[in-house]
């Protein structure tokens, strides 16, 4: 039986409007990022989302696959004038997302916190 890489969870940030923090814990890689992007698509659609808070402080890995998802959301948030925020990667998902220069293109913070403050500036 093949174990479960990853756990996906969101929920919606009272304090900001069409704000959602979503957490991914495990690994992030070719065998679930479509499973991510389909649960970012439905909060979008569903929801109404436009600012996405993305917690990594649980997730361990992501390769190339992931780290693709990941700009396609993000990408899909800015078209529609919304944000992509990342918080609390650890050393090694960091390093990886430096190594590929994707840490030019995303929002990374240190704090859920840091990232809704970038909100309100």
């Amino acid at each position: 039986m093949l174990e479960e890489t990853i756990k996906i969870a969101s929920a919606p940030i009272e304090e900001q409007p069409n704000c959602f923090l979503l957490t991914l814990e495990g690994e992030l890689d070719s065998s679930n990022a479509q499973d991510v992007i389909k649960h970012v698509q439905s909060m979008i659609e569903n929801d109404g989302m436009k600012h996405l808070v993305a917690d990594f402080a649980h997730l361990r890995y992501i390769n190339s696959t992931g780290l693709g998802a990941i700009l396609r959301i993000s990408k899909t948030l800015a078209a529609k004038n919304g944000s992509f925020m990342i918080v609390g990667p650890n050393e090694n998902v960091f390093e990886i997302i430096e190594i590929v220069g994707a840490n030019k293109l995303l929002y990374i913070y240190a704090t859920k916190e840091e990232a809704l403050n970038s909100l309100k500036s």
